[in-house]
């Protein structure tokens, strides 16, 4: 009687999920389990040869290849099913296990090079995992990322898109690796119900990911100084059943559904549904949001193979959205912050993103050493908008001229290679090589009003009084553009001593091209053109003591082409995609549940220019000007003692532009780089109540210019956040109840939150979050 009741309680929430999502009535989604649940069982990403082709557990081999592959002898009497072990030169189904604390995992994803863990990778990575992301109820993406100092969002706050700084350069919400899969995540933000690990790599990674496609296609900040990807939940051993209610200021309430099976012999097929849906008043002034997804992942991990099969929707509706402000040309000034939690935008302003987004990942063991991999990626994503993006000037006043639109992203993509292990004397080699592509179609069509009513309008006034125009019939752009990307990359990590001495060597043959199909009458089109370049890349690891690693690389990062065009000398000419140049150095120190590292990086980063020849009367534009970051960090992750966790760390980033047009701004700092940044959470189980944690997060922003002359600038700012969360048994079936609450931004401060490009925006009010996660 109890089975049935179980099942008949998962059909009915299974159900309820999927309505819900899909339709955006009713919410339920979901989040990784309560702490008692069981997690993912620890894989060693890395392990010796010759490899074990199976667990523990299973029966000796004999003679035969059929009984080889039996897990237990059948006068034996039963057992519980064990997984299939995933190899090291495989990743399916094998994320690297969390780390002591549970906030993040002890390794993660290097593209190309398959997994590694945090002690022999060469690059400054962090992998947050699902528990951090439920227990600090991150509604999206850059909720988690908010955890980093080199990491800071500069999308406008309220404005439902996630595009960030990493190091000190642009990281555009189009760029989100999905599976590590670039360009297939949810083009403008993604909800964090669904997701596993997000892996942040900080610095270019040309090498292991390849080129990434950015925004329109056309024009890509190339994702050179970081990379984000988002690794979807899979169905662990354990069977969950979770339904969380959340709640989250002023009046947004929503439901989270998590439910996961395993079937199977081995437990070979997993399949796992993730839905949320919330609604109601944001902690902005008169802005609604209403937000949903489903997501539905399905896997076989057999011996040998293993498939991981994703689908997923989502869906926006925002009103008004937040948009950034552009910094005027007779601006001198930048006024005051209106109060936190005002609301400058004019009442009919919309925003309403859609994503449908599918992959596909398959690994087969060719044998004890071989495995060969491949994978495949769609993502559509629409958006319908209505807004003015304001300009404004040193007294609040704003201006803009309204407009209202659609955008579609069909963007595909794939991968596929092999990765070995061989010896040859003392040197054990991690062969890879492997061959990825990346297609995106843009269209863009948009209508402009001719003016903005004569209505009184500034960042402290209400503007509800400000009526809907009438709009031009005269389209302001209707464009297509194509970007395609594809390159085929070769690794070689030659270690020795047992690992101790590790060095990499690689090299990716990119090649890109774009091409713009203006339909605007004497719109300016130009014809499908690419090209190629080599990217090197060179690291180092040294451990000269027992769970100390020493690191050093160099690496590259890549941008699109471009292709000149208008009055230049040069018109026509095709630039290879610009190569950003990376040297980094650091040293991370595993105190057995507690980790550190510090790391210095110089980053260079090529821009096109033009300059004027003694006595020409044309200008011919050139590949050579440079944005230089040079830096600092220090991350700290894991447990100082058993009650007590520390996530966060320390950055310095001193940006500096050189070679700029004619020298103008040689020296001049870069536009939005604070040179300090510090992100530091704790997180403390009290000894006076069991089962009562108590959070805090410290969030601090140095000042940072806003222009390329340093004239105009935004002061530094600070964020104190603090939450509890308590978990008791519940009533009916004993299983674990966790409720949480936090505060962002208690104090309420009002404050200029980024800068970049010409534009400005503020960061979010004082945000009150409440969830509560029933276990079934």
């Amino acid at each position: 009687m109890v089975c049935r009741a179980k099942d008949k309680d998962v059909r009915l929430t299974m159900s309820w999920g999927l309505v819900s999502s899909l339709a955006l009535t009713l919410g339920i989604g979901g989040i990784q389990q309560a702490s008692a649940q069981t997690k993912l069982p620890d894989v060693t990403v890395d392990a010796p040869k010759p490899k074990t082709r199976q667990a523990t557990q299973r029966s000796q081999a004999t003679t035969t290849r059929n009984v080889q592959r039996r897990v237990a002898t059948r006068n034996l009497p039963p057992r519980a099913p064990v997984p299939y072990v995933t190899p090291s030169t495989g990743t399916i189904g094998a994320p690297p296990s969390p780390y002591a604390g549970g906030q993040v995992a002890t390794g993660g994803g290097l593209g190309l090079l398959g997994n590694r863990g945090v002690m022999d990778t060469p690059f400054n990575q962090t992998s947050f995992t699902s528990q951090l992301i439920q227990n600090q109820q991150a509604r999206t993406i850059r909720d988690v990322l908010v955890n980093d100092p080199s990491v800071r969002t500069i999308q406008a706050a309220g404005g439902g898109a996630d595009s960030l700084f990493i190091r000190g350069f642009y990281y555009d919400s189009g760029d989100y690796a999905l599976n590590g899969l670039a360009g297939i995540a949810p083009y403008y933000s993604t909800g964090a119900n669904f997701i596993e690990r997000v892996e942040l790599l900080k610095g270019p990674a040309a090498l292991l990911n390849g080129m990434t496609v950015g925004g329109t296609g056309a024009s890509s900040g190339g994702a050179v100084g970081g990379s984000v990807n988002l690794v979807t939940k899979h169905a662990p051993d354990a069977d969950i059943t979770q339904l969380t209610t959340t709640y989250a200021s002023k009046s947004q309430f929503g439901e989270q559904v998590d439910v996961s099976r395993r079937y199977g012999e081995h437990k070979e097929w997993g399949v796992r549904l993730n839905s949320t849906y919330v609604n109601g008043n944001t902690p902005w002034d008169r802005q609604k949001d209403e937000f949903g997804n489903a997501h539905l992942a399905v896997d076989y991990h057999g011996e040998n193979v293993r498939i991981d099969a994703d689908v997923g929707y989502q869906a926006d509706q925002l009103n008004p959205p937040l948009r950034f402000f552009t910094v005027g040309a007779t601006t001198t000034s930048i006024p005051a912050p209106p109060s936190a939690g005002t609301n400058f935008q004019v009442p009919w302003a919309y925003y309403a993103p859609t994503d449908f987004f599918s992959t596909v990942k398959g690994e087969v063991d060719l044998n004890d050493r071989i495995t060969a991999y491949a994978g495949f990626g769609y993502h559509d994503s629409n958006i319908n908008y209505r807004y003015p993006s304001p300009v404004i000037t040193n007294t609040g006043a704003l201006s803009g001229l309204p407009l209202t639109g659609s955008e579609t992203y069909q963007t595909f993509a794939g991968e596929a290679g092999l990765r070995l292990t061989a010896d040859t004397g003392p040197i054990n080699h991690a062969l890879n090589v492997g061959y990825s592509v990346t297609d995106r179609t843009y269209t863009q069509r948009v209508v402009t009003a001719a003016t903005i009513p004569a209505t009184s309008w500034n960042l402290y006034a209400d503007p509800s009084n400000i009526p809907l125009t009438g709009f031009s019939p005269n389209l302001a752009a209707n464009q297509q553009v194509g970007a395609n990307l594809w390159s085929v990359g070769v690794s070689d990590t030659m270690s020795i001593l047992n690992k101790r001495i590790q060095l990499t060597v690689g090299a990716r043959r990119q090649t890109a091209g774009t091409e713009v199909a203006n339909f605007l009458p004497n719109g300016a089109s130009r014809p499908f053109a690419d090209t190629s370049v080599w990217t090197p890349a060179y690291a180092l690891v040294i451990k000269p003591v027992e769970h100390v690693s020493l690191y050093a690389n160099y690496i590259e990062g890549l941008q699109t082409p471009v292709v000149v065009t208008g009055n230049f000398t040069n018109v026509g000419t095709v630039f290879p995609p610009g190569q950003t140049k990376q040297v980094e150095a650091g040293v991370k120190v595993d105190f057995g549940r507690i980790t550190t590292t510090v790391s210095a990086f110089d980053i260079t980063r090529p821009s096109v220019i033009s300059v004027t020849a003694a006595g020409a009367t044309q200008a011919t534009q050139v590949l050579n000007g440079l944005q230089r970051n040079t830096g600092a960090e220090f991350n700290v992750f894991g447990e100082v003692m058993p009650s007590l966790r520390l996530l966060g760390g320390v950055a310095y980033t001193h940006g500096v532009q050189e070679q700029t047009q004619g020298g103008a701004t040689d020296g001049k700092r870069a536009v939005g780089v604070p040179e300090l940044t510090v992100s530091l959470g704790a997180e403390w189980d009290t000894s006076f109540m069991r089962d009562l944690t108590l959070t805090g997060r410290f969030v601090y922003t140095g000042a940072q210019y806003v222009n390329a002359t340093n004239t105009i600038s935004l002061p530094d700012w600070t964020r104190v956040d603090l939450g509890a969360r308590y978990t008791f048994k519940s009533p009916w079936n004993g299983k674990p109840i966790v409720v949480r609450a936090s505060v962002e931004n208690v104090f309420n401060k009002a404050y200029w939150a980024s800068a970049y490009s010409g534009v400005i925006t503020l960061g979010a009010p004082r945000t009150y979050l409440v969830s509560t996660t029933f276990n079934f």
